[in-house]
């Protein structure tokens, strides 16, 4: 096995970031809050300020989902820098996440929508008609992202899994183990009620956060770390949509 030493980078690199994620005295301290005006300027001033700076009180959905997308392929990007080379290809592969339930949508027989053509971030080609381009899909590396609606998550999975560097499998454990907590909680949490939801996303987040501690100088780490990540840009975004909607329905 090589030396998990090489990861040492990585590490010292994404505990750094772990230490600016908010905490739950900064989601309280938000609470309050109850327009999206008042919450972002509000989370300027906190942990958060980094992932509110480009939205306002004039943010519509479109413009928030847009923004929280580049937050995390932003966030993706940099942990992909950090990690070694060989591992470079399955923590990229990672930026796609966030558009499983679109491409899901598309693979049912849905157009995409028009609003795919104001971020072309997403990296998702619209032809003229709103159908999927599924060549160019294809020729930018999501040939695992054309399967049937049903079996999209089954394709996704199995495409990390085989970027998984064939010559580090002494470090699959860790990755396996993290991967099937997320699995068994991504379970749970699609059939409990809006009573225990939350707390289920707790449990999840401290399991997350003791495999990053526990987990240190393997992959297994900034895999966790983005998963926290991810838990906390749906909180965000929960946050701001509940608030831009009430804002609406001020306005109106």
């Amino acid at each position: 096995m090589r030396s998990p030493r090489r990861f040492a980078y990585t590490q010292a690199r994404i505990q750094a970031r772990y230490a600016d994620l908010p905490g739950e005295d900064d989601w309280q301290r938000l609470a309050g809050a109850r327009t999206l005006g008042t919450f972002v300027e509000e989370a300027r001033e906190g942990a958060l300020r980094g992932w509110v700076k480009g939205f306002s009180a004039l943010s519509d959905a479109h413009d928030l989902d847009r923004g929280l997308r580049a937050i995390w392929v932003d966030n993706v990007r940099q942990v992909t820098q950090w990690v070694p080379p060989s591992w470079r290809p399955a923590f990229s592969w990672l930026r796609w996440l966030p558009l499983l339930p679109l491409l899901g949508h598309v693979a049912r027989g849905h157009p995409l929508p028009p609003w795919v053509d104001s971020d072309p971030s997403l990296g998702v080609p619209r032809r003229s008609n709103g159908v999927l381009d599924t060549q160019a899909l294809v020729a930018v590396g999501g040939v695992a992202l054309t399967a049937p609606a049903e079996g999209l998550p089954e394709a996704w999975r199995a495409e990390w899994q085989r970027l998984w560097p064939a010559d580090d499998k002494a470090l699959f454990g860790g990755v396996e183990g993290l991967a099937a907590s997320v699995l068994r909680h991504a379970r749970a949490f699609a059939q409990a009620g809006s009573d225990t939801a939350w707390s289920l996303r707790r449990e999840l987040r401290e399991r997350l956060r003791m495999d990053f501690h526990r987990l240190g100088l393997q992959p297994a780490a900034g895999f966790a770390f983005l998963a926290l990540v991810a838990l906390d840009l749906e909180r965000l975004r929960a946050a701001l949509m509940q608030r831009a909607l009430f804002s609406l329905g001020e306005a109106g």
